[in-house]
Order: structure tokens, then C-alpha cells, then sequence
């Protein structure tokens, strides 16, 4: 019982050094954290931690250095202690900090929770009182879990090291779960599926928190967000399933929400200061997540272009150029594994893209359908989103929720032209689309 409690501090340190490190990188990147609420902070410091924690031992591997606690955690908490201290000490609305500028509105009280507000919040209690046990009592059984993230996880432990030597099956994925769960055996000392596990709840719990925010920030109310919220976790078994399963897909959809939604709201010119960095930040994210990552990233720098060129809103050409900072952020997600796995001849395998099959192409649009219009898979997610874009008219045309249409739907074709180019059954289509 003591052992088990003790494991369970050291995991709760671990993870609290990453939010750590991560607060230490969004207080380089913002100009001012107290634009943030507490729990948006607390939600982007989790990936903004885990971002640079596993470039950082992708380096160490880089530089033939050994794995061990204090090699990963020393420098970065140094270098993320001496950031919060500057930002302390030069102003900017650090931590602690409670000056608004000038034109700020006074912040009113929070009006009490009523009873909608309790329902929504107890159906989500609910949820990760059911999740984080779940996740938490078994060891890892998912396909990929056992054979690509948890895998690769256990070996890099092991060696000390990102050793791909053992693996011969997608050894050309992008490593940040793995590293993640790595550092976290380091953090224990020792292998425990148990309780590393959790980690995939509270990050489900960090992307639900990140939407609600964001659903503030579009101007809907505490109630709406809540429920829209509690509406997307809740629908269907998709997401329930990835809270209790060691997969990549979602850390990946927590940095495409975020990418996405800090993009929309510097579209419609409604987002806080340094917006576009934790974009550029999100997009690093989602390359460095998972194999969809930077055709996912592209997509979602293609849409804005798009759109800024339908729009023409004032000022479009410098717009166009700041769109160079996501771009950016691709760049840092992509190349430093690429050139990592060219120097040590890691191959690309050739288990997803042999050929171009046209016929799989137009067989996989009717399962995409059929599998998005499921409610045992979705609930009633993709109609609910199919009717808000009709009763959003013309807005559709003339505002940035353009932007939202042209990446939802140019990602729903990159993943039918990407199972196009992939030998395998169309009828094994809906099990990808569950998890893409």
C-alpha cells in the first residue's frame, strides 16, 4: 500500500514538472499569461511541456547520452525557472501579476453554477470517474498500444536510449507518446503500465478543459460552453475509448484543437496576444504526435491561406506572411525526426503507401459516411456539424468560419486520399476513421 502511494507521488511529480516546463515555454512565448485563464494556462502548459521534454531526449540520443532522470529534468527546469524568473522580474503580466491594461473591461464576478451548469459538470465528472480507473487497473491491451507506442516506450526505457533496433513495425513513427511514457518509467523507476496509463485521461481531460475555453472565447456563454463540451465527450465511443487506451490519436487531436482554435479566433480577430505562436507551437505538436500530423498541420495552414484570400480582409498580404509562423512550427515538428532517422538509416516502411488505388478512393467515401454517421462510433457529432453548417448560411462564405469548413473538410478528404494510397481493404476503412 505505501509502495503503491509512493509511485503514485512520483508520478504526480513528474507530470508536475512538465506543466512546469511548459508554463516556462509559454512564458517565453506570450507577451502576457495573464491574458489566460488559470485553466487555460494549466491546459496548454501540459503539451507546451511535453513538446520540448521529448525533443530534448531525442537530442540526448542525438548526442549519445544515456537516459536518467536527472539528465532529462535537470537543464530544462533550469532553463524553464530562469525563464518565469525573467518574466517576473521584467514585467508582462507574469505570474502574480494582476495589472490590466487601460482599456481592459473590469472583470465582473463569476455569476453561481445553476442547475444546467451542475448537470453538465457531473455527467463530465462522471465520465472520468469512469475513465481513470479504467485506464489506470489494466495494462495496456490495445493493438497499438501493445505493438507501436507502449512498445517502443518499454525498449527506450530498457536501452536508455531511443533505440530502434528491436522494432521493425512503423520504427519510422513520430515519437512523442513513447518519450512521454518513457520519461514517466524514469520518473517511477521502473515499467508500470498501470500507472502511466493515466496520463491519457487527464490529457483527454486538458483537451476538453482547451475547448471549453476556446468555446468562451468564440463569445458563447458558460451553459453553451458547457453543454457543447459535455456534448462532444459524451457522444458516441471514440473518445471515450482513447481516455483509457495508450494511443497517440489523442495527444494528436489535443494539438490540432488547439491549433485550430487559436487560429480561428486570429482569423475573426478576436484572440489573445501571441495567439499565433502557441499555433506554431501546436503544429510542432502534431508532426512530432503522429504520421498524420503534418499532412493534418498543412491542411490547417492551407485552410487559413483560403480563407484569408476569400475574405481579403484589410491588411491580407502581411497576414498571408504571419501564417509563416505555423509554418514554421511544421518545420520544427517534422525536420528534427526526419534528419534524426536519415542519419541512422531508418527506413520510411512501405506497410501504408505502395500504389495509388483509385477504386479504394471512391469505395472509402462510403464508408467514411456511413462510419461518421454511426452513433455508436460518434453519437450525433458529424449531423449535428452537417446542420450547423447549413444554418450558418452565408455566414459560411463571408466570415472566418470558412476557415473551420475548409479544415474539417479538407481533413476528412486527406484521409480518404490517404487510404486511397494504402493496401488494405476498403472494408477496413471505418476502423481508421475511428481513430483518425
Amino acid at each position: 500500500m505505501i509502495e503503491a502511494a509512493v509511485n503514485l507521488l512520483r508520478l504526480l511529480l513528474g507530470l508536475g514538472a512538465v506543466f512546469f516546463l511548459g508554463y516556462g515555454v509559454l512564458a517565453v512565448l506570450l507577451p502576457n499569461l495573464r491574458e489566460f485563464r488559470p485553466l487555460e494556462r494549466a491546459a496548454l502548459s501540459f503539451g507546451a511541456g511535453a513538446l520540448p521534454l521529448t525533443f530534448w531526449m531525442l537530442a540526448l540520443t542525438w548526442w549519445g547520452k544515456p537516459f536518467n532522470l536527472l539528465l532529462i529534468l535537470g537543464p530544462l527546469l533550469a532553463l524553464a525557472g530562469a525563464a518565469l524568473l525573467i518574466k517576473r522580474v521584467i514585467g508582462g503580466g507574469g505570474p502574480g501579476s494582476e495589472t490590466l491594461l487601460p482599456s481592459s473591461p473590469k472583470p465582473s464576478p463569476p455569476t453561481p453554477y445553476a442547475g444546467w451548469d451542475w448537470l453538465f459538470v457531473g455527467l463530465l465528472a462522471l465520465l472520468f470517474l469512469y475513465a481513470i480507473p479504467q485506464a489506470m487497473v489494466y495494462p495496456m491491451w490495445a493493438w497499438d498500444s501493445i505493438a507501436t507506442w507502449g512498445l517502443k516506450a518499454k525498449v527506450f526505457y530498457e536501452s536508455r536510449c531511443l533505440d530502434l533496433s528491436f522494432i521493425d513495425a512503423h520504427n519510422y513513427y513520430p515519437n512523442l507518446v513513447p518519450l512521454l511514457l518513457t520519461y514517466l518509467y524514469f520518473c517511477l523507476g521502473q515499467v508500470s503500465d498501470h500507472l502511466v496509463n493515466g496520463v491519457f485521461p487527464l490529457w483527454g481531460a486538458w483537451l476538453l478543459i482547451l475547448l471549453y475555453s476556446l468555446l468562451i472565447r468564440m463569445g458563447l456563454s458558460r451553459r453553451q460552453a458547457l453543454g457543447a463540451t459535455t456534448f462532444f465527450a459524451l457522444n458516441g465511443t471514440v473518445f471515450i475509448g482513447h481516455l483509457v487506451i495508450a494511443y497517440a490519436d489523442l495527444a494528436l487531436a489535443y494539438f490540432a484543437l488547439a491549433a485550430a482554435g487559436f487560429l480561428y479566433l486570429w482569423l475573426a480577430g478576436v484572440a489573445p496576444r501571441g495567439s499565433l505562436a502557441l499555433v506554431a507551437l501546436s503544429c510542432a505538436g502534431m508532426t512530432w504526435c503522429k504520421y498524420e500530423g503534418p499532412p493534418l498541420a498543412a491542411t490547417l495552414i492551407l485552410a487559413a491561406a483560403l480563407t484569408l484570400v476569400w475574405l481579403r480582409p484589410p491588411g491580407v498580404t502581411r497576414r498571408l506572411l504571419k501564417l509563416g509562423w505555423p509554418l514554421a512550427g511544421l518545420a520544427l515538428g517534422y525536420l528534427p525526426w526526419r534528419i534524426f532517422s536519415a542519419l541512422h538509416h531508418i527506413e520510411v516502411g512501405t506497410d501504408h503507401i505502395q500504389n495509388i488505388y483509385p477504386q479504394q478512393v471512391l469505395k472509402a467515401i462510403a464508408y467514411l459516411l456511413t462510419t461518421l454517421a454511426n452513433p455508436f462510433y460518434f453519437g450525433f457529432l458529424w449531423p449535428a456539424l452537417a446542420l450547423a453548417l447549413i444554418f450558418t448560411g452565408r455566414r459560411l462564405l463571408n466570415s472566418p468560419f470558412l476557415f473551420l469548413a475548409l479544415y474539417l473538410g479538407g481533413n476528412l478528404l486527406a484521409i480518404i486520399l490517404a487510404y486511397g494510397l494504402a493496401p488494405t481493404s476498403a472494408a477496413e476503412f471505418p476502423q481508421y476513421v475511428r481513430s483518425t
